[in-house]
């Protein structure tokens, strides 16, 4: 453990105590830190970061209340081991997050074609029910661990041929977007409601039927505001752990 990976900027106009958590957090998803590594005490990274150590003790906090350390009182501040995905609501696909926590992303894809838009669909895409729209159904895997069961919908005519472009067990979808057609995702509107997961669903997710689970559904926007993609997912509640950081912004909403 080399005392050079312990940097932040200084001239960043975020706080510090952030800079230190996402400093760890990318050790952490690079690999550098590996679960069971001990971190250096509170003091060493005081010094290390030129922050206070009551700085350096929040940002350990954060980090031990994401899921990505471990602290033992009197013993030291260790990197954990997962066993559940963490799955954050933001603009990052899927294979992003999971590549951010040190998971290994895949998928398998159950069904891709070209169907006509339901109203629910077509009214969150702002298009025109029955209109097509290129549906892809994927289980999602961590460390080929099964975490969601996954159906987006995207418009055909904005994305012709998307239904045979990838192979999609390994592909990001948004990474596809993006290289391929020039559309970036940009913003994504989440809700959750907990369910219970029945016998197909538990089939495909390695769970019981019955079992509690987390729905959810997403409408993703690209650059120009424009709604691109609709989805719904179902992650078993015993395999993920949601978290959420809300922070005041100092700009007008």
């Amino acid at each position: 453990m080399k005392r050079e990976w312990f940097t932040i900027d200084h001239y960043s106009s975020a706080p510090l105590y952030s800079l230190i958590a996402q400093n760890v957090r990318d050790l952490i998803s690079q690999q550098r830190l590996k679960p069971g590594d001990a971190l250096p005490s509170e003091w060493e990274l005081s010094d290390y970061y030129g922050t206070s150590r009551l700085t350096v003790r929040r940002a350990l906090d954060d980090l031990s209340r994401e899921g990505w350390v471990r602290r033992r009182h009197g013993v030291g501040t260790f990197v954990a081991n997962p066993k559940s995905a963490q799955i954050a609501p933001s603009k990052l696909s899927f294979t992003q997050q999971m590549l951010a926590i040190g998971r290994v992303p895949g998928s398998q894809l159950l069904n891709v074609e070209i169907v006509p838009a339901s109203e629910e669909a077509a009214a969150r895409l702002n298009i025109k029910p029955e209109t097509p729209v290129v549906e892809i159904t994927r289980l999602r895997l961590a460390d080929n661990e099964p975490i969601l069961l996954e159906t987006a919908v995207l418009p055909a005519e904005r994305f012709p041929g998307l239904e045979n472009t990838g192979t999609w067990t390994n592909d990001s979808l948004y990474e596809t977007l993006e290289v391929q057609y020039n559309t970036k995702v940009t913003v994504m509107d989440q809700t959750l409601e907990p369910i219970i997961l029945d016998e197909k669903e538990a089939l495909w997710l390695h769970s019981q039927p019955g079992s509690p689970a987390m729905y959810s559904e997403v409408v993703s926007y690209a650059e120009d505001e424009t709604p691109i993609e609709y989805s719904w997912s179902i992650t078993p509640g015993e395999r993920s752990k949601f978290f959420f950081s809300f922070r005041r912004s100092d700009t007008p909403a």
